[in-house]
């Protein structure tokens, strides 16, 4: 047997990786949705780079796959601004999508391939959150948002996917999510909630009798305000109604029946409690729960931003953590479809294995290792080279948050091949999610094994604000948008520095969204910490995106800026503005700042970064800005934009972290 070659020494952020910029963009796809069929076929929205970011709809049946959705067909929708719920299954075992060119709706068989419109498209129109009656299949329960008048409107309707009809169900309220049929067919139930209000700070639930195709009238089952925000929906196989609710500060399980006039009842598993069984739903269509029969709950709980699938006895009030899929984690949004009594289908990851979708066994008889239907990249890498996350938690030196603390996910750089010279220490990149209000998981991630195979140290900063960790931590940043996220980034980089875990002058800083915004203020109210920053699609003038955002996000911001201390004038409200506005504080930047933009976001236009770039070289700062051409917000999904975004990145931390003053 060979030896093993001994590990080259190499300065940390240079060493050679096997994943490569490709992996993570034409080698690479993403999944963004799960259904099934009563006969346990499974379908996957399969998000595909390599096709200019084309949404596949993939068949699994008895574990074999076959692309269904025709090649001019994307199944993806933008209701709400970030989508989501783009697809679901029928109750005659058909698909029905949403298709993101045409903003059509139509019926897939899956046995032809055949596509038929189920409504006459309209561009101004667009559907979402797909629900077929169990009994009549051509009676299809969605969201509608239209685009026609100054304001948008969103309704639930009724689609008759056989003459094409479709009539309101219900309206008046802005926003609405998780239509859904009884299994008897004659009830429905859905969320709705109205502004300032997000899905995760105050919905309503409401049911309603359906009776000749009509629905009756709705009654309000639970959700008051901004006090209680109520999730995932969900009939049982016996006609009780289950949903999550954060009332006791966790998302908790609660169950209704519409044969009495009892309240929804608390469904307490002892040992549980502390823990959540839902996610913030910035996309439509969340399931991370099924019901495989009336007294059996499969669920994805979380505790420290980390899932864990459980098994529920309700009968017996116990649960289980069943040990052939313990390591199962990042279940979120549409992440779990049932395929049989006794076996779901779920979209999770492993601290080892990326993004993947499973087949897996419940039975005790059965607890085989969960089979791999697909991974989100198809290349084939050992696992010696992947950096396990590690949770930790360290001290917020904030005065206004004394004797908190803030969390984060480490991950040292790990490479077999590499060791550094000894007493080196590596360059950081702290990663800010976005959101603000989600949370980042320790399943793998290819897009941050990237850097550690490199020698980079990685930190995924789950900052006040974040889920994963209760209502209270969640509603922490509400009056401290821009100040305490930012001070847990540079509290974070502290500890690390202090722990002697990262070298204290080669420290990076970058997010998305929100967590761009975050990256933006930090290298302007800590100078002298960040060395370079990487900002994609962030937000550099709070003005102007008050002013700019679409409907869904159009008052999140005055509750993350002033709590509930709106300021009566607009000129104490500009006054805030400027303070938290990175553009207007860019002569303090010494970072070296890179920007990735799309020209088609409209969540967070391209004149944020254009300004934030012109402000910071106008200061005699270093800013580049990169823009790509037909994307939307967030990272490029084109394969060709997305290897570029990639190189250009790397080749920026590279120069400013890993080469940083020559050393």
């Amino acid at each position: 047997m060979a030896t093993p070659a001994e590990p080259q020494t190499a300065p940390f952020g240079t060493w050679d990786s096997p994943i490569t910029a490709a992996t993570l963009t034409s080698k690479g796809i993403s999944f963004s949705g799960i259904a099934a069929t009563a006969d346990g076929t499974i379908y996957v929205n399969e998000g595909r780079p390599a096709e200019e970011g084309r949404n596949c709809i993939v068949e699994w049946r008895n574990n074999q796959p076959r692309d269904v959705l025709p090649a001019a067909y994307s199944a993806r929708t933008a209701v709400h601004g970030y989508g989501g719920a783009a697809f679901n299954t029928t109750s005659d075992g058909k698909v029905i999508f949403a298709d993101w060119k045409t903003h059509g709706v139509y019926i897939l068989d899956p046995a032809t391939c055949d596509v038929t419109a189920a409504v006459e498209p309209d561009e101004k129109i667009w559907y979402a959150a797909f629900n077929s009656h169990p009994k009549r299949p051509e009676l299809v329960f969605a969201i509608r948002e239209d685009h026609h008048g100054k304001e948008v409107v969103n309704e639930l309707v009724v689609i008759n996917t056989g003459n094409k009809k479709v009539e309101v169900a219900a309206t008046g309220a802005d926003f609405y999510s998780h239509p859904t049929f009884s299994p008897a067919g004659d009830r429905v139930s859905w969320i709705q909630w109205n502004h300032p209000e997000m899905p995760w700070t105050g919905t309503e639930l409401f049911s309603a009798p359906w009776k000749d195709e009509k629905v009756g009238t709705p009654v309000k089952l639970a959700g008051n305000g901004d006090e209680e925000s109520i999730l995932q929906p969900r009939w049982g196989p016996d006609g009780t109604l289950f949903f999550v609710s954060d009332r006791t500060g966790y998302w908790q399980f609660y169950r209704w029946s519409p044969d009495g006039s009892d309240e929804p009842r608390a469904i307490v598993i002892e040992g549980l409690e502390k823990g959540e069984f839902a996610h913030p739903e910035w996309l439509l269509g969340s399931c991370t729960y099924v019901l495989p029969n009336a007294n059996t709950i499969v669920a994805a709980w979380t505790q420290n931003a980390t899932e864990r699938l459980v098994i529920i006895d309700l009968e017996k009030n116990t649960y289980t953590f069943p040990a052939h899929i313990a390591s199962l984690t990042g279940i979120q949004h549409s992440a779990v479809a049932l395929t049989s009594p006794t076996s779901i289908a779920v979209i999770a990851s492993t601290p080892t294995a990326p993004s993947t979708v499973y087949h897996i066994s419940l039975t005790n008889n059965d607890a085989s290792a969960p089979t791999v239907l697909r991974s989100s990249t198809s290349v084939t890498i050992s696992d010696t080279y992947f950096s396990r996350a590690q949770h930790i938690s360290f001290p917020r030196t904030i005065s206004t948050h004394p004797n908190t603390l803030s969390h984060a996910f480490f991950l040292p750089p790990t490479n077999p091949k590499y060791s550094s010279a000894p007493g080196e220490l590596p360059p950081l990149i702290i990663t800010i999610h976005g959101g603000p209000t989600i949370h980042t998981d320790p399943g793998l991630s290819m897009m941050w094994q990237y850097y550690t195979t490199r020698g980079y140290a990685v930190a995924l900063l789950n900052y006040a604000g974040s889920s994963g960790y209760g209502r209270a931590y969640r509603k922490l940043l509400n009056g401290s948008w821009g100040v305490l996220d930012v001070h847990d980034a540079a509290d974070c980089a502290r500890y690390l520095i202090s722990e002697g875990k990262v070298h204290p002058s080669r420290i990076g800083i970058t997010g998305v969204s929100s967590g761009g915004y975050a990256t933006l203020q930090a290298i302007c109210m800590f100078p002298t910490l960040f060395t370079g920053a990487v900002s994609v699609s962030g937000i550099s003038d709070v003005e102007a995106l008050v002013a700019e955002t679409h409907k869904f996000e159009s008052h999140y911001a005055f509750r993350l800026l002033f709590d509930d201390k709106v300021p009566e004038t607009e000129e104490e409200k500009r006054k805030v503005y400027r303070e938290r506005s990175p553009r207007f504080h860019a002569d303090k930047i010494k970072a070296k700042l890179l920007l990735l933009q799309g020209t088609d976001d409209e969540i967070v236009p391209l004149n944020q970064a254009q300004a934030m770039a012109d402000d910071v070289q106008r200061s005699g700062g270093v800013a580049k800005l990169v823009i790509f051409e037909g994307e939307g917000h967030g990272y490029p999904r084109k394969a060709e934009n997305g290897l570029q975004a990639k190189e250009v990145e790397e080749g920026w931390w590279k120069v400013n972290l890993a080469e940083v003053n020559g050393e």
